[in-house]
């Protein structure tokens, strides 16, 4: 099972990536984690080599769930996915599980450079760019691949995750 999960920033990618990959023993991937290196000033995107790097060595294996929001640079794991789960949720719902996870960051204390005012205007900015215009990209580039794609929009559509889940 090779599965890639995608949508908005603050869509629940990672928690669903989570639970996917708990219950079908699969590793999980962050695209983050691929595309960022963590960094005590703010974390720096990761050169585009060694990323595609990263990314083919993931790929290869022959089950994996990858999440994240970034697809522009994605094409092999996008190639070799049997399944694309976008969580297509609302903006205001994006936006209310960025501050909530924000104010978990702050009360948490300590020195977490995503808990800082700059990073959530950061988180606010790519979800006001998701739903301009990239949500619409997205959805472009995973036509080719339409009978592969279940898109979540609410509890309901969830139902027919597991249904698919359960049939591979």
């Amino acid at each position: 099972m090779r599965v890639f999960v995608t949508g908005p920033t603050g869509g629940g990618k990672t928690t669903l990536a989570r639970r996917l990959s708990q219950r079908a023993g699969v590793p999980i991937h962050s695209l983050d984690d691929i595309h960022w290196v963590p960094h005590p000033d703010g974390d720096r995107r990761r050169e585009p080599a060694e990323r595609s790097a990263m990314l083919d060595r993931i790929v290869q294996a022959e089950a994996w769930i990858i999440e994240g929001v970034q697809f522009k640079w994605t094409d092999r794991a996008l190639e070799r996915a049997d399944l694309f789960v976008v969580l297509d949720v609302p903006r205001w719902k994006s936006v209310a599980r960025i501050l909530r996870r924000f104010a978990g960051r702050r009360l948490a204390g300590g020195a977490n450079p995503r808990g800082t005012l700059t990073a959530l205007r950061e988180e606010l900015c790519w979800s006001a760019d998701y739903y301009a215009s990239e949500r619409r990209m997205l959805f472009d580039k995973l036509a080719r691949y339409s009978g592969r794609i279940l898109v979540i929009r609410n509890r309901g559509d969830m139902c027919l995750l597991n249904e698919t889940l359960s049939e591979n």
